[in-house]
C-alpha cells in the first residue's frame, strides 16, 4: 500500500517528516518498505510560452522565448507539441532531475539555450502514468514562475507499506490514518459528505440471490460529463500507484484508496432495466470482463445481473458491455460488501487479481459502505457536473454492531511481562479510539468495525503491545516448571549429523515442493502412493506443485546445480521429510559424487564409487551401534542402477536403501557416477542401542589361517561370512575377504574367495591342533551348506 503524505496529512495532523513517520510505524504498525518524493527534482519553474520559431540549423528543433517570472528565456526544444500560450514546465540552469540529470546552458546547432522545457517522463513520472508524448502542457491555473510541482500536486512524500494479510484496514489511507494518529496521540479529522440531490426518484430496485453478497447499495447520477479528474486527484492516483483514466473511474479508485471500500460504476443506459440481482453464475456462463477477455464462470462465482445479463464478475471486476465510455451520461454507482472467501477463490481460480478482489478478500469494513457510496457521489456532483437522484437503492444483512472483547490489566502485562497501569491502557484504547467501559481493572472493550482483524482479548493485547512500542517490552523468561532441554529424539538426530559431518559430508535443506514429474523418482517399485500424494492446489508454480516423497529429490537438484557450474565434488546428506496424506515420516538421505582426494604429482585418485557410499554408511552404523545392518541386493528402484543398488535391512525390515544412480537417469540430468542412500531415522532411533560393550584388550595372541575356497558365482561374500562366522563359534573373532578371483581353471559358473580367518580365545594361548581342527569345520560346514571346495 503507497501512501501519499499529503494525502494522509488531510485526515490527520502529521507534524513528523516521512523518513520520521517510516521510522515510528516500523516500531508500531506495519513495516514500511520504502519512502522516498513522488518527484525529485530542484530549480523547476512554470514558464508561459511566448514565441516559438523553427531552429535555423535544425528541422526538427524550436527556439522558445519562455516567461519564466519576470524574465524572458531562450530554450531551445526538440518537443512537436511546443506551442505559444502554452504553460510548461522548465528546468532552469543548475537544475536537478531525477537519476541526477544536471541542467546546463548549452549551444545547439549554434543557437544558446538556457534550460529544458520538461514532460512528465522527465520528470521521473512512469510512462505507464500518463500518454503523453513530448512536453506537458499545464492545464491548471498558474503564472510564470510559479513551483510546477506545487501546481501540479507532485510537492509529495510517499511511503510503501508492506502489509500483513490481516491488516486489511491498512489499505485504505483512512485506515493508515487511524494507526498514524493512534501513534502520534492525534485525533482523525472527520470529511464533511452531504450530497445534493435532485427531485427525481432512484428507480433501481436491488435483489440479493446469493448469501455471498452480504450488503449493496446504489446510486443512480445523471447529466456526467467524462473528462479528465481533478490534478489532485491524479497525482495522488499516480502517487498510490494507479493510472489515471477519467473523472469517473479516477473518482472511484481515489474513493477506494482513501476509504478502502471497492467501488463500481455501470452505464446506466446499457442495462436492460432497473433491476439488479446479484447471484451466483450458472455452470460455464460467460462474461467479458473490462480487460476485454472472454471468462467462462462456474457456480462458484458471484455475478452482478441487470435482471437479464451478467454485467460484472462480483468483488473481481466490471463487465466490458457496461463500461464507462466517452459517451455515457447516467452512471449506476455500486458499493457493496462480498464474501472473502468466495472472492478469493474465484480470483485465484481466473489468475484475475484488481484492487478491489484484493480488498474483498480480506474483508472491508461494512460500515463504509454506505460512506464511500456517498464520498463518490459528492465528487462526481463537483467534478463531473453529475446530478444524484432521490434516494439510495439498498439492502443491508451485515451486523454492524460492534464486537465486545473483555479483558483486565492483569492479563494484559502478565502476556507482555509489563507493569502497566490502568491509566495507560485507557490511554491506548483512547488512541485507538475504540471504547469501553471498565470496572476495577476489568474491561469490556468495543472494537470499531474497521478493525476486522480483532476477534480475541490476544489481539487486543497485540494492539496494547505495538501502540506503547515493541521497543518498550522487557526482555522476559518464559514461566515453565519443566527444565529446558533436548529431547532424546533430537539429541540422537545432532549425533548423525556430527558423525556424517566427520566423515566428509556436508548438510543441505532444501525445499519440500517439487514437481508432480519427479515425486516418484525414489519411490520402491513395491510401494503404491499414487493415492497417498500431497498437491498444491494453488501452487505458485508448476515446479513447486507437490510434496516430496523422498529429501533426495531436494539433494539431486543441489548436486545438477553445482556440476554445472564446476563443482563437481559433492557429499552431501539432508534430513527431510516424506510427505503423505495421513503421515510425515522423517527420512535423512545423502548423495556422493566426484573425488575424494587426488595427488597430482603421484598419479593417484581416488574416485567415489559403490563400497565408498556403503563404507560411510557402515562407520555411521558402527557409530551408532547399529553395526548389524545388513545390505541386501535389489532392483526395486527404477532410477538407481539395477546391479548396484541394495536395501539395508534389520530383523524388524527395511531401513533404507543405498545405490548408484542409473546411466539413464544420469544422462538425462547431466550427471555422472552419482551415489545416493536414504535411511528411515524413526526406525534407526528405535533400534538404538543406549550403551557400549567394552571389552578387555586380549593379552593373549590370535591366530590367523587363510583359505580360498571355490563356489558357484551366485554365493555372495556374506553367506560365506555368515557360514564361516556359525561354524567357527566363540574361538573365530574375526573374517575378512581379500581377495576374489574367475577364470583360469575354474568353470565360468565359479569363482574363487580368498578370506583371512583370525583365532582368538580370551583366557589362554590357542594350541594349532585345535585351530587346525576349527579350520576343518568350517570347510565342512561351507562344502555342506554352500558346496564350497578349498581351492
Amino acid at each position: 500500500m503507497k501512501v501519499s503524505l499529503n494525502w494522509l496529512k488531510e485526515l490527520v495532523d502529521v507534524p513528523v517528516s516521512v523518513e520520521e513517520l517510516s521510522n515510528l510505524f516500523n516500531l508500531h504498525s506495519a513495516e514500511v518498505d520504502e519512502f522516498y518524493k513522488l518527484v525529485e527534482a530542484s530549480n523547476v519553474v512554470v514558464g508561459h510560452v511566448l514565441e516559438v520559431q523553427k531552429h535555423p540549423d535544425a528541422d526538427k528543433l524550436n527556439v522558445c522565448k519562455v516567461d519564466i517570472g519576470g524574465e524572458v528565456s531562450q530554450i531551445v526544444c526538440g518537443a512537436p507539441n511546443v506551442a505559444t500560450g502554452q504553460h510548461v514546465i522548465v528546468s532552469l540552469p543548475g537544475a536537478t532531475l531525477p537519476g541526477g540529470f544536471v541542467i546546463k546552458k548549452s549551444t545547439i546547432r549554434g543557437v544558446e539555450s538556457n534550460g529544458m522545457i520538461c514532460s512528465l517522463s522527465e520528470l521521473g513520472i512512469d510512462k505507464k502514468f500518463h500518454n503523453e508524448e513530448g512536453i506537458h502542457e499545464i492545464q491548471v491555473a498558474c503564472k510564470a514562475g510559479d513551483n510546477p510541482l506545487d501546481v501540479l500536486a507532485f510537492n509529495d512524500d510517499v511511503f510503501s507499506l508492506d502489509l500483513t494479510p490481516n491488516r486489511a484496514d491498512l489499505l485504505s489511507v483512512l485506515g493508515v490514518a487511524y494507526d498514524t494518529a493512534a501513534i502520534l496521540n492525534k485525533k482523525v479529522k472527520p470529511r464533511a459528505i452531504k450530497v445534493k440531490e435532485i427531485s427525481k426518484k432512484n428507480p433501481v430496485k436491488i435483489t440479493l440471490d446469493t448469501p455471498n453478497c452480504s450488503s449493496y447499495y446504489a446510486r443512480v447520477i445523471e447529466q456526467i460529463e467524462i473528462k479528465p479528474s481533478p490534478r489532485f486527484i491524479q497525482t495522488r492516483l499516480i502517487a498510490s500507484g494507479i493510472r489515471p483514466i477519467n473523472n469517473v473511474v479516477d473518482i472511484t479508485n481515489y474513493v477506494m484508496l482513501e476509504t478502502g471500500q471497492p467501488l463500481h460504476a455501470f452505464d446506466f443506459d446499457l442495462l436492460e432495466g432497473n433491476d439488479i440481482v446479484v447471484r451466483m453464475a450458472r455452470e460455464n456462463e460467460e462474461l467479458v470482463t473490462l480487460d476485454g477477455k472472454e471468462r467462462c464462470l462456474t457456480k462458484e462465482d458471484i455475478v452482478i445481473t441487470d435482471g437479464t445479463k451478467s454485467i460484472a464478475l462480483g468483488g473481481v471486476m466490471g463487465g466490458y458491455d457496461t463500461e464507462i465510455n466517452a459517451n455515457s451520461k447516467t452512471i449506476l454507482l455500486e458499493s457493496a460488501v462480498f464474501d472473502p472467501f468466495s472472492i478469493r477463490k474465484t480470483s485465484n481460480r481466473l489468475d484475475l487479481r484488481s484492487e478491489a478482489s484484493t480488498r474483498f478478500e480480506r474483508s472491508v469494513d461494512p460500515n463504509r459502505t454506505l460512506l464511500a457510496l456517498e464520498m463518490a457521489t459528492d465528487l462526481f456532483v463537483k467534478y463531473a457536473s453529475g446530478q444524484s437522484l432521490n434516494g439510495i437503492s439498498v439492502v443491508e444483512n451485515n451486523n454492524l454492531d460492534e464486537v465486545s472483547i473483555p479483558i483486565s490489566v492483569s492479563t494484559i502485562n502478565r502476556v507482555l511481562g509489563t507493569t502497566y497501569s490502568l491509566k495507560q491502557v485507557q490511554e491506548t484504547f483512547d488512541r485507538l479510539t475504540f471504547t469501553y467501559t471498565v470496572i476495577n481493572n476489568d474491561f469490556l472493550v468495543s472494537v470499531p468495525t474497521r478493525r476486522q482483524d480483532i476477534k480475541t482479548y490476544q489481539d487486543l493485547i497485540e494492539e496494547v503491545g505495538r501502540i506503547m512500542g515493541y521497543d518498550q517490552l522487557p526482555t522476559t523468561i518464559p514461566y515453565s516448571s519443566s527444565q529446558g532441554k533436548l529431547s532424546d529424539f533430537q539429541i540422537y538426530k545432532r549425533q548423525i549429523k556430527t558423525i556424517l559431518n566427520g566423515l566428509g559430508l556436508d548438510e543441505l535443506i532444501t525445499y519440500s515442493l517439487i514437481s508432480k514429474d519427479v515425486q516418484f523418482d525414489f519411490v520402491s517399485s513395491n510401494e503404491n502412493l499414487s493415492s497417498e500424494t500431497v498437491n498444491l492446489l494453488m501452487p505458485m508454480s508448476q515446479d513447486k506443485s507437490t510434496l516430496t516423497l523422498s529429501p533426495l529429490n531436494g539433494i539431486i537438484d543441489v548436486i545438477q546445480y553445482n556440476v554445472a557450474r564446476k563443482n563437481p565434488n559433492q557429499f552431501v546428506f539432508e534430513f527431510g521429510k516424506r510427505y503423505t496424506k495421513n503421515n510425515e515420516e522423517l527420512r535423512i538421505a545423502g548423495a556422493m559424487t566426484g573425488l575424494l582426494s587426488n595427488v597430482l604429482w603421484q598419479g593417484k585418485k581416488e574416485v567415489v564409487d559403490f563400497y565408498t557410499l556403503k563404507g560411510v554408511l557402515q562407520s555411521l552404523f558402527d557409530e551408532i551401534g547399529l553395526g548389524h545392518l545388513e545390505f541386501v541386493p535389489t532392483d526395486e528402484y527404477k532410477n538407481l542402477h539395477p546391479g548396484q543398488q541394495a536395501l539395508i535391512v534389520d530383523r524388524s525390515g527395511v531401513i533404507g536403501f543405498v545405490g548408484k544412480c542409473h546411466p539413464k537417469y544420469e544422462k538425462d540430468h547431466d550427471l555422472k557416477d552419482v551415489y545416493v542412500f536414504e535411511l528411515q531415522v524413526e526406525k534407526l532411533y528405535s533400534l538404538r542401542r543406549t550403551f557400549k560393550k567394552v571389552k578387555d584388550i586380549n593379552k593373549f595372541p590370535s591366530v590367523e589361517r587363510d583359505i580360498a575356497v571355490v563356489v558357484d558365482k551366485t554365493v555372495t561374500a556374506k553367506q560365506l561370512r555368515d557360514t564361516i562366522t556359525k561354524a567357527g563359534k566363540r574361538m573365530l573373532v574375526n573374517v575378512s575377504v581379500f581377495d576374489q578371483f574367475t577364470g583360469g581353471n575354474l568353470d565360468e559358473s565359479q569363482k574363487s574367495i580368498a578370506m583371512r580367518l583370525e583365532f582368538q580365545d580370551p583366557k589362554r594361548t590357542l594350541e594349532t591342533k585345535e585351530v587346525d581342527e576349527r579350520v576343518a569345520e568350517i570347510l565342512q560346514s561351507l562344502k555342506k551348506i554352500l558346496n564350497a571346495e578349498l581351492r
